[in-house]
């Protein structure tokens, strides 16, 4: 390749380069625009970035990788709970030398707020690898219902909380709603924590919110009393 051919090729590759960030720069005032009609549709106030939201939380998917990020902030009241989703993003470097790379991990994060702070209580799906670990002696909380074991694994700071929470008509709900057989949820501090492993979409934003308030209609009134 010649001068002019490197030359050439130079400013295309930066020409190239440009368009992405222009179309990068489009797509992002899109969403902004967009969500902020569907935040006013819904009386909520919507926030492009707020930066305390990544320490104010403390279990999955937080407190992994590196430039970690909340924007795309929605806030309001849902069905007359204080109620609160947004994009979380964390960078994670793969590899060594040239092989190197990193990725960027989206998470929606979607809460509702509690009647009364409670002790963490962490329902997720079981799978093969927590399993595993019950062979080595890592074992989560066990309840009465043996299929509940089997399909769900727990974390508790509170072993009573967690039984007053998952009684009997709690667990049978839960093994019949296909939500609750593919999202977790955490009750942390004040508020009750959904979350998924995709970017922030204004359709799955209600649908998230309605299933966390199912949980909460499900909790015993005498749980939120000091």
């Amino acid at each position: 390749m010649g001068a002019t051919g490197t030359v050439l090729f130079i400013v295309g590759v930066v020409a190239l380069a440009g368009l992405v960030l222009v179309l990068k720069h489009k797509a992002h005032r899109k969403k902004v625009a967009e969500l902020t009609a569907f935040a006013a549709a819904r009386g909520w106030r919507y926030t492009e970035q707020d930066r305390a939201l990544v320490d104010r939380f403390l279990g999955d998917p937080f407190g992994e990788g590196r430039g970690r990020d909340a924007k795309h902030v929605l806030a309001g009241e849902h069905r007359g709970r204080p109620m609160l989703a947004f994009e979380y993003s964390y960078k994670v470097t793969h590899g060594s030398g040239n092989q190197r790379r990193t990725e960027t991990y989206h998470h929606t994060v979607v809460t509702l707020s509690l009647p009364a702070p409670r002790p963490m209580l962490e329902v997720r799906r079981e799978d093969w690898g927590r399993k595993l670990l019950g062979f080595v002696g890592v074992r989560d909380l066990q309840l009465e219902s043996e299929q509940f074991n089997d399909a769900f694994h727990l974390r508790t700071e509170n072993e009573k909380f967690a039984y007053d929470v998952l009684h009997p008509r709690m667990m049978e709900w839960m093994l019949a709603d296909e939500r609750a057989l593919t999202y977790g949820f955490r009750f942390e501090r004040g508020d009750l924590v959904v979350w998924d492993r995709e970017q922030l979409d204004t359709q799955k934003v209600p649908w998230m919110l309605d299933y966390l308030g199912a949980i909460l209609d499900q909790v015993p009134s005498f749980v939120w009393k000091s």
